[in-house]
């Protein structure tokens, strides 16, 4: 099932059993599906409606920085919701140890790799969406500084 399948039926489901604020949440991810369809691009897959919900994800980390800055506890703890809400419909990310462990395996393997941006570039080919590429820019820079 595909992951706009998979959103549908979780949609249904937060309906039937009365969850408003899951369903105020589902629908914001739909509503990021659809405006990633009806922007033009042919041929969208699970990979393209994968990182619409990241973007909304990265959205959510941003506006809870920024609510904390000012004071509003409510609304940063509704982004947290909103957050395991849509990383449902991702895959896990690699954990900073994990992620740690293959940079080094790889930074020993090619030695003529001698600058950060461009081991993070390798890694990124690697790992594809596995990895969060900042957390993977700072890895790198720290293991090559």
């Amino acid at each position: 099932m595909s992951v706009r399948d998979t959103l549908q039926e979780a949609i249904k489901s937060a309906m039937k059993n009365r969850q408003p604020e899951r369903l105020d949440c589902l629908r914001m991810a739909k509503g990021a599906i659809l405006m990633k369809e009806k922007s033009g691009a042919k041929d969208l897959g699970d990979a393209d409606y994968i990182a619409a919900i990241r973007s909304e994800v990265k959205k959510r980390h941003q506006s809870i920085d920024i609510f904390r800055e000012h004071g509003k506890e409510e609304e940063a703890q509704k982004a947290e919701f909103e957050i395991t809400v849509l990383e449902e419909f991702v895959p896990t990310r690699l954990s900073a140890e994990d992620l740690e462990a293959k940079v080094r395996a790889y930074a020993a393997e090619h030695p003529e790799i001698t600058h950060a941006g461009k081991l993070t570039g390798a890694m990124k080919k690697e790992l594809g969406d596995s990895a969060d590429g900042k957390m993977l820019n700072e890895l790198c820079r720290k293991i090559l500084g």
